[in-house]
């Protein structure tokens, strides 16, 4: 028997089979105001906007018939008029259009862009249930040539634009005082013909290469906007060419819309695409490192605060996120670099990301920040595929420096400890395999030690450091107990050593997604992802975000079956760990390099003797794959 909710949503799925829409309409909202607007509700309401919505125009500019013919193949939305402009004269074309216009709204097509099937049903409700409104705006995805995001939607705006009603001057106002395009392109936009009609729509001071901007800027101005979250667009980036025409034709039009009074702004601040000179003024010779003082990040940044100490500056480590500093080094997820006179960020760890691949700058944003450290030829790469966006810009650059830490691993240090752990463990056999997660959670390292137990091998347990979150230590601490002296071949190296130092011992590695993998190749050791243990990071746990191509991945249930073929030799672990390699560069000179960073920008002119340049300005990072992400694309 069915439920009252069941009975109803049979007879709106029947009445809109039937194209009985009048009725769908009637009972869609008796439904609503009796179970709310779940997702039965919202999908039927598109569904009704497909079949029987309001008029919509689709202007193409300067859109291929192949580009048309694959866009219609899949465009639900029926009551379309196809409206073709041709040879970047679009806002005369528009003028002339809109004086015989019979449809609702207008929207728009283009060239390089792909469309989700409900972008149009989708925005247009969003006009048809708030009738004050001129227009919506929509979000947008950056996508690669295989149609892989490579950008989100901007999430710094996010609360305070999503689904917002927004005045279009101040929209854009703020867009151009901030540098960042929030508008998107024609394709994001659907508006009202009545209120397009209404427009005096000019082409003075428009070229042919601004000319879809500046027909988005004047429909967008006047108009009271419906601003919504939802990516219904995505652009594909273009291959990098040269666009400084085009800055300059933008700046001009902006200057003459402020001119004009249309704005009340001027035109962003370049970003610098080489090194700036170094400060006028000196700063103290005072770094303070914010990190911490245990964890992986602790014994990564330690060998540059060793270096700087040897130079004579004063060093101070800090757990507080928001202490001041004369000169700030920062190795966290969240950073306050506004507390620094100087601020250097670098990776937290070699993972970083990796849940949001390539584009980890699109939430940590760099563009805070003075310079930026990459570590190796592959993260370089991994920024110049994302060096489009503006927030990937330190204001003094991103520099191929590498990993401090490397700096350390032909030490005579790291061999003694490795000597002395070695002795302290009493391990039993010649073959050392090491567990070492991100996070403890779910019975992981029982997992390990039940599937591998059974073998001739050394299990070697290393935790990372979970003092600030309880929950996770308890975990730790559980697991602990459950198996420290219960098994013969187990042995435990307490959270506070560093991962190097066991990392030395073994033979392999296993974890998730933890950067340890990453430090495994300094040592030239494989490692495993167990791609199926859970991250707790978000709720409800996601899997392991592993898109490394440098570490074996298997599931939990074949873990046992992996090792031994790791054992025999059946994989080819050279392979995996040659692929590593680029991860890391400039080994053995990498902190200084990073201090020599920091004394030239922060030590005042005089600093640089005169003819010298420093080893390090020429591992600045400044080629980019794709076009800049700017104002007008």
């Amino acid at each position: 028997m069915q439920t009252p909710k069941e009975e109803m949503m049979q007879l709106i799925s029947t009445c809109i089979e039937n194209q009985d829409f009048q009725t769908a309409r009637e009972c869609l909202k008796i439904y609503s105001n009796s179970f709310g607007a779940d997702e039965f509700f919202d999908s039927c309401t598109l569904s009704l906007l497909n079949d029987n919505g309001p008029r919509v125009s689709l202007i193409c500019l300067d859109v291929s018939a192949s580009t048309l013919e694959d866009y219609l193949a899949v465009e639900p939305y029926k009551n379309l008029e196809i409206i073709d402009f041709v040879g970047k004269d679009y806002i005369n074309d528009l003028t002339t259009y809109l004086k015989t216009c019979s449809s609702k709204y207008l929207c728009f097509l283009e060239e390089n862009q792909r469309y989700e099937a409900s972008r149009i049903a989708s925005m247009v409700r969003h006009l048809e249930q708030i009738p004050t409104l001129n227009a919506v705006v929509c979000t947008r995805n950056h996508i690669d040539s295989d149609g892989e995001i490579i950008a989100h939607p901007d999430y710094a705006y996010e609360d305070t634009l999503e689904n917002k009603i927004l005045d279009g001057k101040l929209l854009l106002e703020y867009s151009i005082h901030a540098n960042v395009n929030l508008y998107g392109t024609p394709s994001t936009l659907v508006l009202s013909v009545a209120y397009a009609q209404g427009l005096l729509l000019s082409d003075a001071h428009v070229t042919p290469d601004i000319c879809a901007m500046s027909l988005l800027y004047q429909l967008l101005l006047p108009a009271c906007i419906g601003y919504l979250h939802t990516p219904y667009v995505s652009t594909f980036l273009e291959n990098y060419r040269d666009t400084s025409e085009t800055q300059l034709h933008y700046e001009a039009y902006i200057r003459f819309l402020s001119d004009n009074g249309q704005l009340s702004c001027n035109t962003p601040a370049h970003v610098s695409t080489t090194s700036p000179a170094p400060l006028k003024e000196p700063l103290a010779r005072d770094i303070t490192f914010i990190s911490g003082t245990c964890g992986g990040e602790f014994f990564n940044i330690k060998p540059i605060a060793e270096e700087a100490s040897r130079r004579g500056f004063h060093v101070h480590f800090t757990e507080d996120r928001y202490a001041k500093a004369e000169i700030g080094i920062y190795s966290q997820h969240i950073c306050h670099p506004e507390n620094s006179k100087f601020s250097v960020i670098l990776l937290h760890d070699m993972a970083q990301g990796s849940d949001s691949w390539p584009n980890l700058w699109e939430v940590e944003r760099w563009n805070n920040f003075d310079i930026g450290i990459l570590p190796g030829r592959s993260w370089a790469e991994r920024w110049t595929d994302c060096s489009c966006f503006y927030y990937t810009h330190p204001r003094s650059g991103v520099y191929e420096l590498g990993y401090p830490m490397s700096d350390t691993i032909h030490g005579e240090e790291l061999q003694k400890r490795a000597s002395e752990l070695r002795r302290e463990l009493g391990l039993k056999y010649d073959y050392t395999i090491l567990y070492a997660p991100s996070w403890e959670n779910d019975g992981k390292e029982d997992d390990f030690i039940q599937a591998l137990s059974s073998l001739k091998v050394n299990l070697i347990i290393k935790q990372a450091c979970w003092n600030f979150l309880p929950e996770i230590q308890a975990n730790v601490e559980e697991m602990r107990k459950l198996h420290e002296h219960h098994y013969d071949n187990v042995y435990y190296i307490e959270q506070e050593e560093s991962i190097m130092n066991a990392i030395a011992l073994c033979d392999l590695l296993v974890s998730e997604e933890s950067s340890v993998m990453a430090e495994a190749i300094l040592l030239n050791k494989p490692s495993i992802a167990v791609t199926d243990w859970l991250i707790p990071d978000k709720t409800p746990s996601r899997k392991a975000s592993v898109p490394m191509d440098y570490v074996i991945k298997c599931h939990k249930a074949e873990l046992r079956d992996t090792v031994d073929a790791v054992i025999s030799h059946e994989i080819p672990c050279e392979e995996y760990i040659k692929r590593g390699w680029r991860t890391f560069s400039n080994a053995g000179n990498c902190c200084k390099d990073i201090v020599d960073a920091i004394e030239y920008f922060t030590q005042g002119a005089d600093f640089v003797s005169t003819g010298d340049v420093p080893d390090f300005l020429s591992k600045q990072v400044t080629a980019s794959r794709y076009t800049r992400c700017t104002m007008w694309n």
